[in-house]
Parts: structure tokens; C-alpha cells; sequence
């Protein structure tokens, strides 16, 4: 059960780097994710304050300030919860790629 949602925003505009993937729980303190300047010289991360489990992210490798980053789920047992869902992505499918031709 999810207790509410936010989105995590980037403190500065730069090129984007992400380190966590949709369905990955997170806990307070987890680095989500990295902007850099163009020429990799500063970087500023993008740092989760509470537990949850990542439902969104963006894919877009530049980056303006205040730009949603990361939508993440709170929940108390994220990471009960992201097991869950990786175990049914693992699942064998309903069909072998043989049977399909």
C-alpha cells in the first residue's frame, strides 16, 4: 500500500545521469541521480529523503532546473513491495519465441 507520492526535481540544469531504474526501492539518503555541467566539472545529485519505491523517472539527458527527475512511492516496505514486481518481470513467459512461429 503507498502512502502518497512525490517527485524529485533537479536542483541545477545540466546533462542527467540516472542511477536508479523504475521498480528499484529506495530508502532516505539513496542517490537517484547525478547533473553535471557540460563539461563534467561540477556535479550535483539528486538525493531521495524517504523510503519508497521508484514509479517514474525521466529519460531525457538534459536537464532545466526544477525539472521532475524521479517519482517515488512511499512506502514503508519498498523494498517487499519491488520483489514483488521483479518477480513477476522474471516470470517465464507465457510463450517460447518458438511456439510463436
Amino acid at each position: 500500500m503507498c502512502a502518497g507520492s512525490r517527485w524529485f526535481r533537479a536542483p541545477v540544469g545540466g546533462l542527467f545521469r540516472s542511477y536508479r531504474a523504475i521498480g528499484d526501492a529506495v530508502d532516505a539518503g539513496t542517490v537517484l541521480g547525478a547533473i553535471s555541467d557540460p563539461f563534467g566539472e561540477v556535479e550535483q545529485e539528486v538525493i531521495c529523503d524517504e523510503a519508497g519505491i521508484v514509479i517514474g523517472r525521466s529519460n531525457m539527458p538534459v536537464v532545466y532546473e526544477g525539472e521532475a527527475l524521479f517519482h517515488v512511492a512511499s512506502t514503508p516496505r519498498g523494498e517487499a513491495a519491488a520483489d514483488g514486481v521483479t518477480a513477476q518481470m522474471d516470470a517465464a513467459p507465457l510463450f517460447d519465441e518458438d511456439e510463436i512461429l
